[in-house]
């Protein structure tokens, strides 16, 4: 039997085992297990011809003094580098604009799930596992997908909380899957194009790595994800829609139509979008928060010990779901 189960391999359930583990030893106590064969949930990588894009998370930076130390780890690892500290501003109507200095944005230049997979380095991980129910038992919890199962004293559901809910629907009271349904969430459809090599001079001529799209009848955001890499071979450019416009085409059985679309509205500011060599679109259901929790994690009256976490709990970035897993974990701990 496990110490701990952590259900979700995002930000917020790698760094709660992380510190379960640096606290409790090496020594099978703790399991991470995810529906994809990938970590990170957001922060993922797609693969393409010769190169690569991030297709959730667009960047990382941080409000506050222990998620920026954590960044200083992985700069001093050289998994994050800095990649600008200006986002422009583009309402679709007009020229962008450059603001002030903001905070300073980084990325990796080999793809964001790098930093899931330097975080889950000395983790127990089981991945391509659907976790379907949790049954209570002797002194802990049974979780279960289709032909598997594993003991643990405790579980932490660091999941969307639709997922949460549909998991712990046997196991805790009705007012805690109440609070679960209560919490919305806005989509996201992302598109990720590639050009040719010879308009890579083109893209580095455009003077801008990322676009916040405020007002925007379609786009949320236009990031030239090249600019990440140290040295691309081709230009590659993610444009995410905002939350109306994924709303309304999320269904959409034609999502490469969908993806045309988001790069011709990016095309109104450089027409050879339109055009690209390499198309593919993803859909994101549980991208932003709409109403987060102002805890950085809540609990269910059960037998044992049962946590949930998520960038839902006190926010809806990254930074938001790493303190919620640390503080999950600094709560089993005491």
């Amino acid at each position: 039997m496990y110490e701990v189960a952590i259900i979700g391999a995002g930000v917020a359930g790698l760094n709660c085992a992380r510190q379960l583990q640096a606290q409790m030893g090496n020594s099978g106590k703790i399991l991470v297990v995810d529906k994809s064969r990938g970590l990170g949930g957001r922060l993922a990588t797609r693969r393409l011809a010769n190169t690569h894009a991030d297709h959730g998370v667009c960047y990382i930076k941080a409000q506050g003094d222990r998620f920026r130390q954590e960044i200083g780890e992985l700069v001093d690892r050289e998994i994050l580098r800095l990649w600008t500290d200006k986002i422009h501003r583009w309402d679709g109507r007009g020229d962008i604009q450059a603001p002030a200095k903001t905070s300073a944005c980084y990325v990796s230049a080999t793809g964001a799930t790098a930093i899931a997979k330097y975080w889950a380095r000395d983790l127990e991980v089981i991945g391509d596992r659907t976790i379907t129910n949790i049954q209570p038992i002797d002194r802990g919890w049974r979780i279960e997908a289709q032909d598997w199962s594993a003991e643990a004293r405790q579980v932490v559901l660091a999941v969307p909380p639709a997922q949460a809910a549909e998991i712990v629907r046997n196991a805790v009271e009705p007012d805690c899957l109440t609070q679960l349904q209560l919490i919305e969430f806005t989509p996201v459809i992302t598109a990720m194009a590639t050009y040719p090599a010879a308009l890579l001079p083109a893209s580095v001529e455009l003077g801008w790595q990322g676009i916040q799209c405020q007002d925007h009848p379609s786009l949320g955001w236009i990031g030239l994800d090249s600019s990440k890499q140290l040295s691309p071979p081709q230009p590659v450019l993610v444009v995410q829609s905002n939350a109306e416009s994924a709303m309304q085409y999320f269904e959409s059985p034609d999502l490469m139509a969908v993806g045309q679309e988001l790069l011709a509205a990016a095309a109104v500011l450089v027409p050879w979008f339109a055009q690209p060599k390499l198309l593919q679109v993803h859909r994101w259901a549980y991208a932003f928060t709409k109403n987060p929790l102002s805890s950085p994690w809540i609990t269910a009256q059960t037998a044992a010990p049962l946590y949930l976490c998520g960038d839902w709990c006190g926010g809806n970035r990254v930074e938001a779901a790493y303190l919620s897993g640390l503080a999950v974990a600094a709560q089993i701990l005491r």
